[in-house]
């Protein structure tokens, strides 16, 4: 793990925050490749963009603040400038509300643009955690397997072998890109793509919850394993509107 990747002018430039501003150069790219394929504006991309991670930040930030103290934070400013604590449901919500929203203003088919723009998706959750795995957080539980790891200064630090659960994550992102990105063509009906990917991320999310620590609210499942749940439930509805929208 290296949590400083290097110091500018006396401050220090952390690996987790280094991957996320890479993540959203590439985000950038995708989408205005993807604006210039289907003749949309690529100006109209970055205002979006920026709208969409400032939105994401605030609901990774807030949620993740909400679960550690187990209420709406009393001080969410304060909880905003806080170098720890992302969420990654909470981004989720606040970051696809605004891009469904932006969209509708700029008026792009909506359902059309969104399945444009998540093929990318699963590489840039993959580069998430591995700004994670950098920065020694979101690791899982300890373990006696032979690839276990530990994070001396990680956050927070623990000198036993731990499951390197980031690392599952992004090994489990390459099935997860690969049925989107074969599922473009032949073109689905719109939206259908976007559905798709929130049935196979909640899939993931749900088995990685089993190698990360968190506690266990209800049936044996995390809070975040219910969320994933609830990803897949609004996927399959969403794909079965599609379906019946398309039909004959």
């Amino acid at each position: 793990m290296h949590p400083i990747l290097l110091g500018i002018a006396g401050h220090a430039v952390q690996s987790n925050g280094m991957m996320y501003f890479l993540a959203t150069i590439v985000a950038w790219a995708f989408a205005v490749r993807a604006a210039r394929r289907n003749g949309w504006n690529p100006q109209d991309v970055l205002p979006g963009l920026v709208l969409v991670v400032v939105a994401a930040y605030i609901g990774a930030r807030l949620h993740g603040a909400t679960l550690v103290e187990g209420h709406f934070p009393t001080d969410p400013l304060r909880k905003l400038l806080r170098p720890h604590g992302l969420s990654f449901f909470g981004g989720l919500a606040t970051g696809a509300l605004a891009a469904l929203g932006y969209l509708r203003w700029q008026r792009w088919p909506v359902g059309k643009a969104a399945d444009a723009l998540v093929p990318i998706a699963p590489v840039l959750y993959a580069m998430f955690r591995l700004g994670c795995f950098l920065n020694g957080d979101d690791y899982g539980p300890v373990t006696s397997m032979p690839w276990g790891i530990r994070f001396p200064a990680g956050s927070p630090p623990t000198a036993a072998r731990v499951h390197p659960t980031q690392l599952y994550e992004i090994a489990l992102m390459v099935p997860v890109f690969a049925w989107i990105w074969t599922r473009r063509d032949p073109p689905l009906p719109p939206g259908a793509l976007s559905c798709e990917l929130c049935i196979v991320m909640g899939a993931e999310r749900f088995v990685a919850e089993f190698w990360r620590l968190g506690d266990r609210i209800a049936a044996g499942l995390t809070a975040s394993q219910w969320l994933a749940l609830a990803l897949v439930a609004v996927g399959l509805a969403g794909r079965y509107v599609t379906a019946r929208r398309s039909a004959p």
